[in-house]
């Protein structure tokens, strides 16, 4: 099958990481993989692996992005588009339905239909949901429930497995053996998305996390407004700010827990990424983040908002490196057993072929 996977940008985030995954193993089955997007590191990773890859900016003007795919599609004798992000799918079938109704579009919707001009999306063949959370919030925005289906995001637990370089990772960063450190890998689209201020504020205030570190690794608008906070609360040599990483999972060995205390979330795949590689996870219990942290098994999940709960299990894992190990491997267990990228690939699959029958 040929397939065109479609996706605004190629950099780190959790469609990008997504679309990195099912590419190569779409090629390793068999198929003709295209990755359309606006460019990014991921999408040279996926060049250097013979996946081709086509510059289209699909953020300046969805309707004219559609008017040029119709040429790639026809050019590659496309039979499937899969779309990742709105403005992929509002992209992908407004190329559908001006220019190639008989094209079969998928969707994987990674956020929410949270605008009006995004209810174009509901026109897809069909519709994947990244956690049950966005399933319902699918159906509640008119979706019909035979076209939305739950497939978890896959895992490369692999690639995201225990290093053995938290030693020099440590040594280069200056952190000490025994002191506890945190990592949140995010975007940083401004300080409460994410949640990076309430870790700022915990680093700076709570005197049990005198000694404590944190990484922050990604980047975006908000970096300065987070580095000028870093400064100001005298946290440079306790936070380190590490910027984008593609190869993210080379640094987290340093840390020993992973934290995403966010406003929002529709599933936490860095929070899953962490936990492969035996890092307890510490979330807010918002969107799908209940769906990939099993509560005081592989790690916390934190009423929204609350910092001083947030602090209280951090401290008892600080505390408790025996928990910590304990939680660690349960976590890397729970990874393997329900987000394997092979599932993933196979609820993938049998969708591709359901959209690819003739309609009766």
């Amino acid at each position: 099958m040929n397939i065109l996977l479609l996706v605004p940008r190629m950099n780190i985030g959790g469609a990008e990481s997504h679309v990195a995954m099912l590419a190569p193993l779409l090629q390793k089955n068999g198929h003709n993989v295209i990755v359309v997007s606006g460019g990014g590191q991921l999408a040279d990773k996926l060049a250097a692996k013979g996946i081709s890859q086509i510059f289209l900016p699909l953020r300046l003007n969805t309707s004219l992005a559609a008017f040029f795919l119709k040429f790639i599609i026809k050019k590659y004798d496309i039979e499937l588009v899969h779309a990742h992000s709105a403005a992929a799918g509002i992209t992908a079938v407004k190329c559908k339905l001006k220019y190639l109704p008989d094209l079969p579009v998928l969707y994987t919707a990674h956020g929410l239909f949270g605008s009006r001009k995004e209810r174009i999306l509901l026109q897809c063949d069909k519709i994947i949901a990244v956690s049950q959370y966005v399933y319902h919030i699918a159906l509640e925005n008119g979706a019909i429930p035979e076209k939305v289906k739950v497939i978890y995001n896959g895992v490369d637990t692999k690639k995201f497995s225990p290093h053995d370089n938290r030693n020099d990772l440590r040594k280069r960063l200056n952190i000490a053996d025994k002191t506890f450190c945190l990592a949140i890998t995010a975007r940083i689209k401004n300080l409460r998305n994410k949640g990076h201020q309430h870790l700022i504020k915990l680093l700076s205030e709570q005197t049990g996390a005198a000694d404590w570190h944190l990484l922050i690794i990604g980047t975006g608008k908000g970096k300065w407004k987070l580095r000028y906070q870093i400064w100001k609360n005298g946290l440079t040599d306790r936070v380190h700010f590490l910027g984008h990483k593609p190869d993210v999972e080379n640094y987290l060995s340093a840390a020993d827990v992973i934290v995403l205390p966010s406003r929002f979330e529709t599933f936490g795949l860095v929070l899953a990424e962490g936990m492969a590689m035996k890092k307890p996870a510490l979330a807010y219990d918002v969107g799908g983040t209940g769906e990939v942290i099993t509560d005081g098994k592989t790690g916390y999940l934190i009423p929204s908002g609350n910092c001083e709960i947030l602090y209280s299990k951090l401290k008892l894992l600080a505390a408790n490196t025996i928990l910590r190990l304990q939680m660690g491997q349960a976590a890397r267990n729970d990874i393997i057993s329900r987000f394997s990228p092979e599932k993933m690939f196979d609820e993938i699959i049998s969708l591709y072929n359901e959209c690819s029958q003739p309609q009766k």
